[in-house]
């Protein structure tokens, strides 16, 4: 038998141990081909197959590099390649290796698939969707790309898009233990946590060391209030993994939300040491900081938020709240919504119990004293559950409330009190309207904006002659107005004499009250009622 022969004798006995996962003696057998058969592309191919499944990367990467050298347009060359810079995380390398394959055979589903894959790792995810599109259009049966098109989506948060991605996969293969984590993240992301929780329920009975699913069971725990079993759930995920530095994020807002700061303190550090980079974790520093009454290392850990990409309208309203910043006109919308989203649920029980909060009745005693009719059109300025309205029920022929929180929109509707109720920011509303309402009511609103003169001059023209603008705010002394440490506007009683005088309303009464409770101490401000004149 000649020496090719051999070679080739060589190269099939490598194939069948290949099969049989034998792969040390497959190494073997090919180095002994390609003694015979120097350069051998398809031998350097299989050998550096063989190298990648025992983990020897470098290896691997050389000989498929040689085998291109033989054999530039080798599809399976190109394969075993990008696999092999895809684990040494040398990802640009393996995205142009995905990318010749293509250019050599654009109908490889796998590829487009893999190279999905590649471009989320670089966050590029409307590329990566992209690919994952151009595999499925391929093969339609792939549940690794439906997989991944889920996890794109996500983190281009179109959660509403991503979660039939989701269920498509699990269509596909029900035991896709990480098409059940995505499906769980995005579930409990759209706040409808029981399914989320049944998600991860089905990803840890596949796999019970899955320790981002316990992140994940954590992180909706937290969001439900029990704090406990949240603790337990991060618990478990730092046993599995002690690296997951999320685990450490998720233990710190738990302790945070209990105001047990000092523990929160020591989570988000242990977080931070584990990734210097992580925004939430400054943000959850600073935050704490501040309950502490540490403002300088407060302000320095907004501004490493800052450094590492954070938001940076709502950091600069913390940092301007502890004068590290010029003052905003107003509260970043975001910031609003977000606040009183996550507060609805214990909205009421907590403003009406824990901080004895009197607004709604002062406001409401002193339109009363001044209204000169009942049967009214009324305007809610900021309504959240309902409480105002509530105060109101007797004045009010229709009653409108605007609000931004979606969520404690839904709570006013539920008292069945008002007329209309409108999702927007109160200074858009109010431009569009004209002579439209006998009263406008903003209670415990206008401490989230500094400067009123647009909501003067929005009122002004939602209001009919002699029309009422009621409203409450935190009291200041010494300038027109002044965004306090609490992260809320307080505001003198002169600018809001100037106010009235500047936009035609006539005060008809301006007291003070204490409003509500903060820290245990009393908030003092004034309800104000206003009329404008004709």
């Amino acid at each position: 038998m000649n020496a090719r022969e051999t070679a080739k004798q060589l190269f099939f006995e490598a194939l069948e141990l290949v099969e049989s996962s034998d792969f040390p003696n497959a190494e073997s057998r090919l180095r002994d081909a390609l003694v015979l058969a120097p350069g051998h592309a398809a031998i350097l191919t299989n050998l550096s197959g063989v190298l990648f499944q025992q983990n020897r990367q470098a290896e691997a990467r050389d000989c498929a590099g040689a085998a291109l050298a033989a054999d530039p347009e080798s599809v399976e060359t190109l394969l075993i390649l990008a696999q092999c810079h895809s684990n040494d995380t040398s990802l640009s390398e393996a995205l142009a290796a995905y990318d010749k394959v293509i250019a050599v055979d654009p109908a490889i589903a796998e590829a487009h698939n893999n190279r999905g894959i590649i471009l989320q790792r670089l966050g590029r995810s409307t590329e990566a969707l992209a690919a994952y599109d151009q595999a499925l259009a391929l093969d339609p049966g792939q549940a690794h790309a439906w997989l991944g098109r889920g996890n794109a989506l996500d983190r281009s948060k179109r959660y509403d898009d991503a979660l039939p991605a989701y269920d498509r996969a699990l269509g596909l293969a029900p035991d896709l233990t990480y098409a059940w984590l995505g499906r769980g993240n995005i579930l409990c992301r759209l706040k409808r946590h029981d399914e989320g929780m049944a998600a991860y329920a089905k990803a840890l009975a596949i796999e019970p060391c899955l320790a981002e699913a316990w992140l994940g069971r954590g992180n909706a725990l937290r969001d439900l209030r029990r704090y406990d079993d949240a603790l337990s759930a991060f618990d478990r995920a730092l046993a599995l993994q002690p690296g997951l530095g999320s685990a450490w994020l998720g233990r710190g807002q738990v302790f945070q939300e209990q105001k047990r700061y000092d523990e929160a303190l020591a989570a988000f550090d242990q977080a931070l040491v584990l990734d210097a980079g992580s925004t939430p974790a400054w943000v959850g520093r600073a935050e704490v900081l501040r309950a502490l009454k540490r403002a300088p290392e407060s302000i320095a850990a907004y501004r490493q938020a800052l450094k590492f990409g954070g938001d940076a309208e709502l950091i600069k309203y913390n940092l301007a709240g502890l004068g590290a910043e010029p003052q905003p006109a107003a509260a970043p919308e975001h910031y609003v919504v977000g606040l009183f989203d996550t507060y609805a649920d214990q909205f009421d029980k907590d403003l009406l119990g824990n901080l004895k909060y009197r607004t709604p009745k002062a406001l409401a005693n002193t339109v009363t004293r001044l209204a000169t009719a009942d049967g009214l059109d009324i305007l809610d300025l900021g309504c959240g559950t309902g409480l105002m309205g509530e105060e109101l029920r007797a004045l009010k022929r229709t009653l409108t409330g605007v609000d931004l929180s979606p969520n404690m929109l839904e709570k006013a509707r539920q008292r069945g009190l008002y007329d209309e109720l409108i999702a927007s920011d109160l200074i858009k509303y109010l431009a569009a309207q004209h002579q439209a309402f006998d009263i406008a009511v903003a209670a415990d609103v206008l401490i989230y904006i500094g400067d009123l003169s647009s909501v003067f001059a929005g009122v002004r023209q939602a209001l009919r002659d002699h029309g009422l603008f009621c409203f409450s705010v935190e009291r200041a002394d010494e300038c027109d107005f002044v965004l306090r440490g609490t992260l809320r506007y307080a505001h003198s009683i002169d600018y809001l004499r100037a106010l009235a005088q500047q936009h035609r309303f006539v005060v008809e009464a301006v007291e003070t009250h204490v409003l509500r409770q903060d820290a245990g101490a009393d908030i003092d401000g004034y309800v104000a009622v206003m009329r404008l004149s004709s």
